[in-house]
């Protein structure tokens, strides 16, 4: 009787353990939205950008956008993404998702533009975060 128990408990505990990471890998894994515009005047030359993660397999993301494309995919809420941009001489890298900063938001827009790149997480209201770099 007392092997049955044991087992019986030891069984118990073993799916309590289970659940719980299940639980914790579903919660790690709630997705966000970023978007990424390219907001150029017309007839700009094309933005290249690559987007990458830190601490989870690298999926980087690369692509060019032409003047008024979006470009978006979802990103994991715990993980820190980042960005680079070139157009013409000039480059920039920023955060694209920053945990703390964007983690209450469940989408994160991103206009480039000539004089900088601006953050907003109503597509509406902008606030410059970054510039561009020159060598």
């Amino acid at each position: 009787m007392t092997t049955w128990i044991s087992r019986f408990l030891f069984l118990a505990l073993a799916w309590s353990f289970i659940s719980a990471v299940i639980a914790f890998e579903e919660n790690d894994n709630h997705l966000a939205v970023v978007h990424i515009i390219n907001s150029f005047p017309n007839n700009s030359e094309p933005v290249w950008v690559q987007c990458n993660s830190r601490g989870r397999k690298n999926n980087p993301k690369e692509f060019t956008l032409k003047v008024g494309e979006d470009f978006q995919w979802d990103v994991t809420l715990n993980t820190l993404y980042y960005c680079r941009a070139l157009w013409g001489r000039v480059f920039a890298s920023w955060h694209v998702f920053q945990p703390r900063r964007d983690v209450s938001h469940g989408t994160v827009y991103w206009q480039i533009r000539q004089d900088g790149f601006f953050l907003s997480w109503d597509n509406s209201s902008w606030v410059k975060r970054e510039m561009w770099e020159t060598e």
